[in-house]
């Protein structure tokens, strides 16, 4: 029989010609994730349940290769030493050797069962001709440039079950085939024996002899298949197998592989069949022999709806938005692809209509995130009934919705879809016990007139909803090639942002940091905000992007290093309690080679000892700029506290953490939110508490703002917090109110009220 008791290490092969993309799968895979043990408790932690006990994701065995060749050999190798690879990632493009069409041809001669996932981000092939090269394969799987990391770990979980649940099978026929071998033999001794074999059995078995007549079967045939005593007793087996076929979705597809048996008798085969009452089962048949002579066929029915649902909803997973159930950008992309296909083949049109839900952030700011997804939920629900059942609504993250409208003859119908789907906010939303009044921006972009590629259609369409919301919102409006002079309004933005720095358009708010153990306020985070002329406030989401991508980020970068310290100097000056600033390093900023001489500079002109200066390094910044970590070392060394911010989200950070010398762990906010919502990021957040106690690292979790969550965390043992549910982020003067009065934190910042 086959033993689960340990999970196997399942063996994955990368063949792509960039040693760049093999790195990044070995550390995405090799990323430690807890899940269930049994195919029932793995179905729960995907899908949500409560699980009742853990264990570690399968030890992926990762080998790569640079070109088709070489990844063959690997395989034919592997398979000689009974080291078989379960799943193979292979790119579409590897010059100047085979492509990865070729390549998957030359797998499937030496391992037809592996699980095939073609990457691809420009492929010279379509899915049909791909279908026409390779044929129609259930273990062939395309996967778009750039990689998501969730979805690959979720495709290499789910393949690599799928290709172990295949060994499984091919186990259980291999045992089914002996079990079936000794009760032929037992036939010729006792008829008890054979019977009492048959109904020990799980399965539906059927035995007939040459004449198609049923010489034996056991009771699960009636039970499972619903076959009724008269068929049986008429011996017919022809008779009882179209029965069964009539309970199926496809009864022609299944009385052809009967009759394909009938016609050769010496055949094996294995198959599936769907029922009209959406079980699922596995049929097998192979010939009965006795002294090598062909004397009937037996056949075995397994019911496998459990595996094949599980099978359908991993898939839909990859597919499909967690939160909302929507599809996803992955599922958007292949929709649009089919649309493309469509409309050059009938002449018609389809529209692209990108939503975006006006003042959204105030939603989440003002009442809470958790709010907020309600809100995304309610706007997809609502959304969706107001579509046509052939069109399509994904959701691309965020508040970023899109729909694709297709098979029309002229815009006006698109304009009549448009004019319904914005009527869908006409009504409040009911969330908690708010009414909220929620209007979207609509841009429409349409095929052919607006662009013949994927790319070109959505990011027109993008173009027209920013039209959208800079006329104030609450409407929809086409593209047209005016729009292009947002390409102007961007420069202009970037022309101000050039003068804020000398006009002294920013200043920097401080968000406190309290210490969970002695509630006292112990460090500050540098917040810039831009104080524009005639636009006001601007907050940093809408204008570092451009400073980044302009270089500007740089400049901004030394300001912000300069007044923080300068700030904190005076505090200290003025004979506060002396804190830490803690001021956010872009990765431009690391690259700099003249980043530690700019600090030094800072340190010396406004005299703040570095032990009260903190610098704080998202994952991602430090995962890009892998060459600054000698700059890393020398500003620890230089007494200055290192931090690393938005911990959990990045995609190596346990490879990081043994590299660079860091003294505090920022909690992602994304985990924090979702305390007392998901168990999965209850457990994140306590092992990343317990890894950071083992390495002797401060934990600080930011994005605080309820009374559960700081409970929770403070049941974990978390060192100190940050957000809302403590203080906003608070002017100069005013943090300066608060150290001149510490005794006043605990309730003026902890909320610890008589009332509460």
């Amino acid at each position: 029989m086959i033993n689960h008791s340990n999970p196997p290490n399942l063996h994955i092969l990368v063949i792509d010609d960039n040693p760049e993309i093999q790195k990044d799968f070995i550390k995405i895979l090799r990323t430690n994730t807890l899940v269930h043990d049994e195919l029932s408790s793995f179905e729960d932690k995907l899908f949500g349940a409560k699980e009742t006990a853990t264990f570690k994701l399968p030890r992926f065995q990762i080998d790569t290769a640079s070109q088709g060749l070489e990844g063959v050999e690997k395989i034919s190798k592997a398979k000689q030493e009974g080291n078989s690879y379960s799943l193979a990632f292979v790119d579409i493009r590897m010059p100047p050797g085979w492509d990865g069409v070729e390549t998957i041809k030359r797998i499937w001669e030496i391992e037809p069962d592996m699980q095939i996932v073609i990457c691809t981000a420009y492929s010279d092939y379509t899915w049909e001709e791909t279908i026409d090269h390779l044929g129609q394969k259930e273990n062939l799987l395309i996967l778009k440039k750039p990689f998501d990391h969730i979805a690959v770990r979720q495709l290499s979980c789910a393949l690599t079950k799928k290709w172990q649940l295949l060994q499984d099978a091919r186990e259980h026929t291999k045992f089914l085939e002996d079990r079936i071998e000794e009760r032929t033999k037992s036939l010729k001794h006792s008829l008890s024996i054979t019977r009492g074999t048959l109904e020990s059995s799980a399965e539906c078995i059927l035995v007939t002899d040459n004449n198609n007549t049923i010489i034996d079967h056991n009771n699960n045939i009636i039970q499972m298949c619903n076959i009724p005593l008269h068929i049986l007793e008429k011996k017919d087996v022809g008779a009882l197998l179209e029965y069964i076929s009539h309970q199926t979705e496809n009864s022609a597809d299944f009385l052809k592989f009967v009759d394909e048996l009938t016609l050769n008798p010496e055949l094996t085969k294995i198959g599936k069949i769907k029922f009209k009452d959406a079980r699922i089962f596995e049929y097998y048949s192979q010939p009965y022999k006795l002294e090598d002579q062909i004397v009937g066929r037996i056949w075995s029915f397994r019911d496998i709806t459990k595996r094949a649902m599980l099978e359908e909803k991993l898939q839909h997973q990859v597919s499909h938005d967690s939160l909302t159930g929507l599809p996803n950008r992955l599922f958007l992309t292949e929709r649009i692809h089919q649309s493309l296909l469509r409309s050059k083949v009938d002449n018609s049109i389809f529209g692209i209509l990108f939503f975006d839900l006006d003042r959204f952030k105030l939603v989440n700011d003002s009442l809470s995130h958790e709010a907020g997804d309600q809100l995304l939920k309610a706007v997809a629900e609502r959304l969706n009934s107001s579509i046509r059942g052939e069109d399509t609504l994904c959701r691309l993250g965020g508040d970023e919705f899109v729909a694709v409208i297709t098979s029309l003859q002229d815009v006006d119908g698109l304009t009549a879809v448009a004019n319904k789907l914005m009527s869908a906010f006409q009504q409040p939303f009911q969330i908690e016990e708010h009414s909220l009044n929620i209007s979207a921006s609509i841009g429409i972009s349409v095929f052919p007139q607006d662009g013949k590629e994927i790319d070109e259609l959505l990011c027109n369409a993008d173009f027209a909803m920013y039209r959208s919301k800079e006329l104030g919102g609450n409407q929809f409006h086409y593209y047209n090639d005016k729009l292009s002079q947002q390409t102007v309004l961007r420069f202009e933005m970037e022309a101000d942002l050039r003068k804020a720095i000398d006009n002294k358009e920013f200043i920097l708010l401080y968000q406190p940091q309290l210490d969970a153990t002695t509630q006292q306020l112990v460090s500050v985070e540098a917040l810039i905000r831009w104080k524009h002329p005639t636009k006001g406030f601007i907050l940093p989401l809408e204008f570092i992007p451009l400073a980044e991508s302009t270089g500007l980020i740089i400049a901004i970068g030394d300001w912000i290093i300069k007044e923080a310290c300068a700030q904190n100097k005076r505090w200290q000056e003025l004979g506060l309690p002396p804190i830490r600033v803690a001021v956010n390093i872009a990765s431009l900023q690391l690259k700099q080679p003249n980043l530690i001489k700019v600090i030094k500079n800072v340190l010396q002109e406004t005299g703040l000892k570095p032990e009260y200066l903190e610098i704080e390094l998202t994952e991602n910044v430090v995962i890009n700029c892998a060459e600054s970590l000698a700059t890393i070392t020398t500003l620890k060394e230089m007494g200055i506290q290192i931090t690393l911010d938005d911990f959990g989200t990045g995609f190596s950070s346990l490879n990081y953490l043994r590299e660079i010398a860091i003294d505090r762990i920022k909690i992602d906010q994304s985990f924090v939110k979702n305390i007392n919502v998901k168990r999965g990021d209850e457990v994140i957040i306590q092992a990343i508490i317990a890894m950071a106690q083992n390495l002797h690292l401060d934990v600080l979790a930011e994005g605080v703002e309820t009374q559960d969550q700081l409970r929770f965390l403070k049941s974990k043992e978390c060192d100190q917090f940050q957000g809302y549910y403590f203080s906003k982020p608070l002017t100069d003067s005013e943090l300066e109110n608060v150290l001149r009065h510490p005794e006043k934190v605990a309730d003026d910042l902890l909320h610890q009220k008589s009332n509460e």
